[in-house]
């Protein structure tokens, strides 16, 4: 097993990687957001449906939530629509030009539509569940993780969709050069089970916040 795991331009030691996992993912406090996003019933089936919606509250992204709510109810039929595309499917270890393109184009949803209160963490937050293997999590903490240190370049004026390429190659190269790492972490969680994506998603939560403590 490698010593170090890397999310972006950040790394922590495996052993702490792990031991940092296992107390988020065995919280008896119930401080932190497993089980209760990642087992959180929402609509069944693999459209969205507005009880999906709800489940942005459950990673606390919860700022605004009636207007979130209504913003992402309009989106529904649109997003719906992009998920049915045939390219969105397999894993993000896995995902070839065509997926990264569809993913991309489902992103592009904020640009096209501008959604009141709705940006890139809380769309992710909704869609991560429907496709819990190919589409990843993103918030400030994994947005420090790739931008602080470079692995993305900073821009003016880039799209969405634009930013989304970069960011799901980046994750893509960090999720599978190290998916003996990310498998292992996944594997603490019990009930229920998680990705190794989502695994990727906790370390690089723990080392983004850890970064941002230190430069505030």
């Amino acid at each position: 097993m490698a010593q170090y795991l890397h999310v972006g331009g950040e790394r922590i030691a495996f052993d702490k990687a792990v031991a940092f996992a296992s107390r988020y993912l065995n919280d008896a406090r119930g401080l932190w957001a497993y089980p209760a996003y990642d087992s959180y019933p929402g609509h069944p089936g693999i459209d969205l449906g507005r009880a999906d919606l709800l489940a942005v509250a459950l990673l606390h992204a919860h700022q605004k939530p009636v207007s979130t709510y209504y913003s992402m109810e309009a989106l529904l039929q649109v997003l719906n629509a992009r998920l049915a595309d045939p390219a969105i499917r397999g894993t993000l270890a896995n995902a070839g030009p065509a997926t990264m393109d569809a993913l991309a184009d489902l992103f592009g949803v904020l640009e096209e539509y501008k959604p009141r209160q709705v940006g890139l963490t809380k769309l992710t937050k909704v869609l991560h569940r429907k496709r819990p293997e190919l589409i990843p999590l993103y918030d400030e903490n994994i947005r420090v993780c790739y931008m602080r240190s470079g692995v993305i370049p900073r821009a003016k004026n880039r799209s969405w969709k634009e930013f989304s390429l970069l960011l799901l190659s980046a994750m893509q190269r960090d999720l599978v050069n190290q998916m003996d790492g990310w498998r292992e972490i996944a594997a603490l969680a019990h009930s229920p089970a998680i990705t190794p994506l989502r695994a990727l998603d906790i370390i690089g939560w723990h080392l983004g916040g850890q970064t941002a403590n230190e430069e505030s």
